[in-house]
């Protein structure tokens, strides 16, 4: 089971593949779909679970 929050770093969340299991505040099951949605100023993982719940993690890009 991999836990999933704003918390991980960016490169293990893109790491995450269809059929892993995750976890995220009480929220768990294998994955079904990812979306990833990009704007200036956020990273938007949606990850679609086979129990039809959804995790939603939102990552702020760092800004230099």
């Amino acid at each position: 089971m991999i836990i999933v929050d704003e918390n991980v770093p960016t490169s293990n969340l893109l790491e995450i593949k269809v059929g892993d299991q995750i976890n995220n505040e009480g929220k768990s099951g294998a994955v079904e779909i990812i979306n990833l949605h990009e704007t200036d100023e956020y990273l938007l993982f949606l990850f679609g679970l086979t129990n039809g719940l959804e995790i939603e993690i939102k990552k702020l890009k760092q800004v230099c």
